[in-house]
């Protein structure tokens, strides 16, 4: 299947995404059969983390909210619910690709409504 990627480098304040900071996307996403999320580094591949678990999370693994948004933790920290692991200093990026949407026939991208990145904090 086709898909459409979207690369945050910036939080919703405007500021550059830091592997070092801990943040909250939170939101409702695009219809979409199936959305995958991971954090990156410079070169778009998904941040080394030395761990077991991958810095990625897919729409079937996500608990959901009542009202079907999503509330997902980023940080190198386990958190309760939906957690993307991020690890390290340095740049990051966020990749949210959707496979299978209605959006990709759009030629209003424009009018597509994305999750926000909230900070909540960052470690030295």
């Amino acid at each position: 299947a086709e898909g459409l990627s979207f690369i945050a480098e910036r939080d919703s304040d405007g500021e550059q995404l830091k592997r070092q900071c801990a943040y909250e996307i939170e939101g409702g996403f695009p219809t979409a059969r199936f959305w995958t999320l991971y954090a990156a580094d410079r070169s778009l591949g998904v941040v080394e983390t030395g761990k077991p678990r991958l810095a990625a999370l897919q729409s079937y693994q996500v608990l959901r909210q009542p009202d079907n948004s999503v509330l997902i933790s980023v940080s190198n920290r386990p958190a309760p619910g939906n957690w993307l692991l991020s690890d390290g200093f340095g740049r990051m990026y966020l990749v949210l690709t959707f496979y299978d949407t209605p959006i990709a026939s759009s030629t209003g991208l424009s009018d597509v409504t994305l999750p926000r990145i909230v900070k909540v904090g960052c470690n030295a």
